[in-house]
């Protein structure tokens, strides 16, 4: 799952940028956020396949770009915003929490989600993915520390799958529209924007911690950053390998999304192991 709380972490930057909130650096990095191209999370990178989905003809990125000269506004817009603030940001945090502590904050944030995962699996049917989650979810919460720790892949080989509302409107039917770079957010599409939103106003996490406050730009922040961070070694390399990276990022990001749509259609087994060690 892409991170819920891009929004929230975005603010949580800024607030960073501008020396609102440098206490929370050496705590564990929960004052940034990811960028626009790194906002293809674990999951959107972690399965690339070839084919798209069955309503879209193979080879046709392009034609489900319609947008594609605004949307390269915004893609050089995030790249900036990578450059004088997302980056130094990161490498930061790498400098100042060292390894297994980037680790452990990564396996919490990803355990968070675990609800929002949960419900989507139920509503898809996918009853084996559903109990794998839970067992996850409850392995981790409790032998693994509050999801400091990930003993459920570790030891007992429960990996993460993932499952979001966009996925969950493709299993019955809803086509994915057309193709967007959105400032800051980073690639989507017109399904997944409000897969996202409806992910974001279900996530209980939310209603635990009440209206927005200090706590979830905190919790906002450590997501995005930790995902940005685990995955950005992942992000340079499509970049260095690319012509255009733009439609290399397009490419990767659409593929991906195609192949977990395929797996709510039970076209495919279900793969999505995507909780790896930080680089």
């Amino acid at each position: 799952m892409r991170a819920r709380r891009v929004g929230l972490a975005f603010v949580s930057a800024l607030i960073l940028a501008t020396g609102g909130a440098s206490p929370a650096r050496a705590s564990g990095g929960a004052d940034s956020a990811p960028a626009s191209d790194p906002a293809v999370a674990p999951d959107d990178l972690a399965d690339h396949d070839a084919s798209l989905e069955d309503e879209d003809l193979p080879d046709e990125a392009g034609q489900r770009d319609p947008f594609e000269g605004l949307n390269r506004d915004i893609f050089s817009f995030n790249r900036n915003m990578d450059r004088w603030l997302f980056d130094p940001i990161t490498h930061g945090y790498q400098d100042v929490v060292p390894a297994p502590g980037r680790r452990a904050l990564y396996h919490f944030f990803q355990n968070l989600d675990s609800p929002v995962i949960l419900a989507n699996h139920m509503l898809q049917f996918r009853v084996v993915e559903a109990a794998s989650t839970a067992t996850r979810c409850v392995i981790n919460s409790t032998i693994g520390i509050a999801g400091f720790f990930d003993p459920a892949a570790s030891y007992f080989r429960v990996y993460r799958i993932e499952g979001d509302f966009g996925q969950t409107l493709a299993r019955y039917g809803t086509p994915s529209g057309p193709f967007l770079m959105l400032p800051i957010f980073g690639p989507s599409t017109v399904r997944d924007v409000f897969g996202d939103v409806v992910d974001i106003l279900a996530d209980p996490v939310s209603y635990l911690l009440g209206p927005v406050r200090w706590w979830t730009l905190v919790l906002g922040g450590g997501e995005g950053l930790t995902t940005r961070e685990a995955h950005i070694d992942e992000l340079q390399a499509l970049e260095a390998g690319s012509v255009d990276f733009y439609s290399a990022l397009r490419s990767a990001y659409l593929q991906s999304r195609d192949s977990m749509v395929r797996q709510a259609r039970g076209q495919v087994a279900a793969a999505g192991i995507v909780t790896v060690d930080v680089n």
